[in-house]
Formats: C-alpha cells, sequence, structure tokens
C-alpha cells in the first residue's frame, strides 16, 4: 500500500480514505500549483479550511498530510480531515445531534465516515469551534480503539 505518511499504520482501516484520497491526488506542476501544496502533493483543501482545521485540532493533536489533505490520526488510524473548502470528514460510529453535517461522500460513509460542517454556521464562532474540537477529540478516540 503506498501510503502519503508514515504516521498511518498499515491498517485496513484506512484503506478505504487513503484509495478515495489517492485517486484525487496530483504532484504540483506548475508554479501555482506548488505554492498550494502540502507534503508534495497538490493541495485539496482551501486554505482558509487548512487554517479553520488547525485552530479546531485538539491541542495534542499531530495534523498529517495525505496525498495533499490535511488529516488527523491515532495510534495509526486516520480519525478526520478536512476536504474542499469547508467539509470535515471524521470517522465515529455515530454524529453527535448538535453537529451541522453536509451531503455524505461515497464510498467514504459506507466506512464509517461523516461529513460535517467545518464552520457549524447555527453557532456562535467559539461555540462552533469548541464543538468540532470535541468531536474531532471524539473521533481520535475512536480511532484508538480500532487500532489499540
Amino acid at each position: 500500500m503506498e501510503r502519503s505518511n508514515p504516521v498511518l499504520a498499515y491498517h485496513p482501516a484506512n484503506q478505504v480514505l487513503l484509495d478515495y484520497l489517492k485517486t484525487r491526488a496530483r504532484r504540483p506542476n506548475t508554479p501555482i500549483s506548488r505554492t498550494y501544496a502540502l507534503d508534495g502533493w497538490e493541495l485539496h483543501t482551501h486554505p482558509d479550511l487548512l487554517e479553520r482545521f488547525e485552530k479546531i485540532a485538539p491541542d495534542d493533536a499531530q495534523i498529517i498530510p495525505l496525498f495533499g489533505v490535511p488529516a488527523l490520526a491515532a495510534n495509526g488510524i486516520a480519525a478526520a480531515a478536512a476536504l474542499g473548502t469547508g467539509w470535515l470528514m471524521v470517522r465515529l460510529p455515530q454524529l453527535p445531534n448538535n453537529i451541522e453535517t453536509k451531503d455524505p461522500i461515497l464510498p467514504l460513509t459506507d466506512h464509517g465516515w461523516h461529513a460535517v460542517s467545518a464552520w457549524q454556521s447555527g453557532t456562535p464562532s467559539t461555540g462552533g469551534k469548541r464543538r468540532l474540537t470535541h468531536l474531532l477529540n471524539d473521533a481520535l478516540h475512536h480511532a484508538r480503539t480500532l487500532n489499540p
């Protein structure tokens, strides 16, 4: 299995996310695409969302690059990723009721991934940030159970 980052384990739980990201990944081939690159891959996350992801990530979490997408992992298992302009993918058995979701992304949703709004527009900024930080903490905790 080709991996973008050695932090991830060779584990079946990572395969569907890595396959999804790998099929969309491109190496930067122009000066402008090299400006928007992450770990040698064209960035597939809007810079504003990358900044948001850095702010809502738990303090002890390390953001890792996966084929041009920033992600979080625990014990070698991917737990969350920031994609596009405004959505996060989080791996959890079930989302809390108060989380604003986005349209599901197949095949990820078939494997326990949920698309959620990175901005949580129905809540004040600090409330949305706190809600998302808790959600990412929950996803990291869940990832630890998948690879104890």
